[in-house]
């Protein structure tokens, strides 16, 4: 098909061509009148054309404007859409992310929960085992004081060996580290902390060398934090972890060091302590729980910090 412009080309042409042909025909003298109203017919003929082609010309531009509208329109209209969707993907994201938070929250905390029972029905049985220990331990006793009664003939032999009370001294020396510890154990476990840290001291004191010692500082600590002595319990968890670094409590100790701080009111030194745990202490129980408490500080400074801003604003 031949496009407006190629036409208008082949007119203009075919014009100039006759307007030639004319002003030669004129100059030569041969023209005549039915040449001249030719001319005048073409000319008035080309003057149409050009007006239609002017009307053409014009309806194509004012298409192209309309196109372009269109154009932009739906550009803008993509856009929009695309920006929605980015947004809604977002929000989902985000939703999503804060669903699995809640549920890893709740797993934790179910699981705290769980370990804490377990850690109450070990417990428990281990206050069952101390007064088991301790019925035993009166049982001897009550056992060695009827064998103090006996026949007038071995008290006379004994005389010539070891006095009754050497023995029985004795045996008092070797069950004596247990039946205190064991009482300090029961007194804790019956919440009566100031007794139970007033025993593990002396246990300590008493029995500088017993296997058990290390325990003995731990539970102090642990007499102090429960009491809510938060300073106190500060500077046993800190014997105990200077003497035993290496014990399977030594985590724990720490931990509840962490804790004593924060209690006490010093935040900075006790995140610093968890961080430690969690350093030191990658895959412990502790370590959770150190991570856990730290989520938690963050969140309430980031709660304080908003309250505070939205306070700023409304005045």
């Amino acid at each position: 098909m031949n496009s407006p412009e190629r036409k208008n080309g082949r007119n203009k042409v075919a014009a100039a061509l006759s307007l030639c042909c004319s002003t030669v025909l004129f100059l030569a003298g041969c023209v005549t009148t039915e040449d001249m109203d030719q001319m005048k017919g073409d000319v008035f003929r080309l003057q149409r054309e050009l007006a239609a082609q002017k009307k053409d010309t014009s309806e194509i531009k004012g298409s192209l404007s309309d196109i372009s509208k269109d154009i932009t329109s739906l550009k803008e209209y993509s856009l929009s859409a695309m920006k929605e969707s980015q947004s809604s993907l977002v929000t989902q994201a985000s939703d999503i992310s804060k669903e699995v938070q809640s549920l890893k929250g709740r797993f934790d905390e179910n699981k705290y929960f769980m370990d804490k029972t377990i850690k109450d029905m070990l417990s428990e049985r281990e206050l069952q085992q101390a007064k088991i220990a301790k019925l035993e331990n009166e049982l001897k006793e009550i056992k060695a004081g009827s064998e103090k009664k006996e026949t007038p003939a071995s008290q006379e032999n004994r005389k010539e060996t070891e006095p009754p009370e050497t023995k029985e001294a004795k045996a008092d020396d070797i069950n004596a580290p247990k039946k205190l510890y064991d009482e300090a154990h029961i007194d804790f476990k019956e919440k009566k902390y100031a007794d139970a840290r007033r025993k593990f001291e002396k246990f300590t004191k008493d029995f500088p060398k017993h296997e058990l010692l290390p325990n003995a500082y731990f539970w102090a600590g642990e007499a102090d934090h429960a009491d809510k002595r938060y300073e106190d319990a500060i500077l046993s968890y800190e014997s105990f972890l200077k003497k035993y670094p290496k014990h399977e409590k030594a985590k724990g100790a720490m931990f509840k060091q962490a804790l004593s701080f924060i209690e006490m009111g010093d935040k900075k030194t006790g995140k610093v302590l968890l961080e430690k745990v969690m350093e030191k202490y990658p895959n412990s129980r502790e370590a959770e729980l150190a991570e856990k408490k730290i989520g938690e500080m963050l969140s309430k400074n980031n709660a304080g910090s908003a309250s505070k801003t939205a306070k700023k604003k409304k005045k």
